[in-house]
């Protein structure tokens, strides 16, 4: 997905901005909340969930620059400097759009999710899918919306099995795989951190 064309003459003329870590976070139903390390008197336990970001314009600045780099670390590229963002659940988060054979999937973002790969299902009833856009959870709001398939097997995604549910999007059927640690399964990093210099003694 390309970025702004601000941002990208930005990191054009200022190439070494350090990144920042801890700072964004994105949670369950795609809502970004700004972390305020740099106030004086933060407590992590106080203050460590964040604020919500509600300005419309910033929203759709994040959302039109929001990357994912090769380690799996989702990050928003404000000009010239990454900051990378602490994940609730997962890097998207779909809403569904349509009924029936109409059913579409879009990113919290704002941008259609493309072919759908696979489909999952989490212990706790979280469903995910891998796409075009990246991985990402259904909003919980929306999982009325979708149809699926009861399946006649035990559900223990722990185990390997889903019950044999299957998920309509679109025109396509997909078995909701079991998963039982989705960013290992589904490759992305829900807290990234600088990495530690060690030096040497």
């Amino acid at each position: 997905m390309p970025i702004d064309e601000l941002v990208e003459r930005a990191m054009q003329r200022w190439p070494d901005v350090p990144a920042m870590y801890g700072w964004l976070r994105l949670d369950r139903r795609g809502r970004w909340l700004l972390v305020d390390r740099g106030r004086p008197g933060f407590d992590e336990a106080r203050d460590g969930a964040g604020s919500e970001i509600t300005s419309p314009p910033i929203i759709d600045f994040i959302g039109r620059n929001y990357l994912a780099d090769p380690q799996g670390r989702w990050y928003w590229q404000n000009g010239p400097q990454r900051v990378f963002v602490d994940l609730d659940l997962a890097p998207l988060v779909f809403r569904v759009l349509g009924e029936g054979d109409r059913t579409r999937l879009v990113t919290h973002t704002g941008y259609p999710s493309g072919e759908v790969s696979s489909a999952w299902i989490d212990r706790d009833g979280n469903l995910f899918a891998q796409t075009e856009a990246g991985p990402g959870v259904i909003h919980d709001l929306d999982l009325a919306a979708l149809e699926m398939s009861d399946g006649d097997q035990d559900f223990d995604p722990d185990n390997g099995q889903a019950g044999g549910l299957r998920l309509r999007l679109g025109r396509e059927w997909h078995a909701l795989q079991p998963l039982a640690s989705p960013p290992e399964m589904l490759g992305y990093v829900v807290r990234p951190r600088a990495a530690i210099q060690l030096s040497e003694s």
